[in-house]
């Protein structure tokens, strides 16, 4: 009996090294990578913020597109905007960079601050349609 008889029990225990090899460096690898932090939970204020006195409110405008006329409101208005549409399309005003889908039976909900003041197409992406237009005048 010589070194022959002994070749299979070797290549059992080199596979079986081998395997503990990659085990080593595989936990090795996974306690060096850098893990990722979960995104912080923001909770809601306890309490709503109330303005200053003197402070008037901001006024909340609403509409429904399309429609016959323009969208009117002033720098420091909420704008509301409801656009319905009979096909899958995404609503967008792009000067603004505000968007939100739309779906037949589901309108897109547009909400924003009037920040400045313009007039501002409100389009439909994949029909490339304008659907109304936005008109907003400086406060005053």
């Amino acid at each position: 009996m010589g070194p022959i008889d002994h070749h299979p029990r070797m290549a059992g225990r080199r596979l079986l090294l081998f395997v503990v090899l990659l085990i080593a460096i595989g936990a090795v690898a996974s306690a060096t990578v850098p893990r990722e932090e979960p995104a912080p939970v923001r909770r809601p204020e306890s309490a709503p913020t109330v303005p200053s006195p003197g402070t008037p409110a901001a006024r909340v405008v609403e509409a429904r597109l399309p429609g016959r006329r323009d969208v009117r409101a002033t720098v420091g208005d909420i704008v509301r905007i409801e656009v319905a549409h009979d096909a899958a399309d995404v609503v967008q005003v792009l000067a603004l960079g505000v968007s939100e889908p739309v779906e037949p039976g589901i309108a897109a909900q547009l909400v924003f601050d009037a920040d400045r003041a313009g007039r501002f197409a409100v389009t439909l992406r994949d029909a490339q349609r304008r659907v109304g237009t936005i008109d907003v005048r400086e406060a005053g």
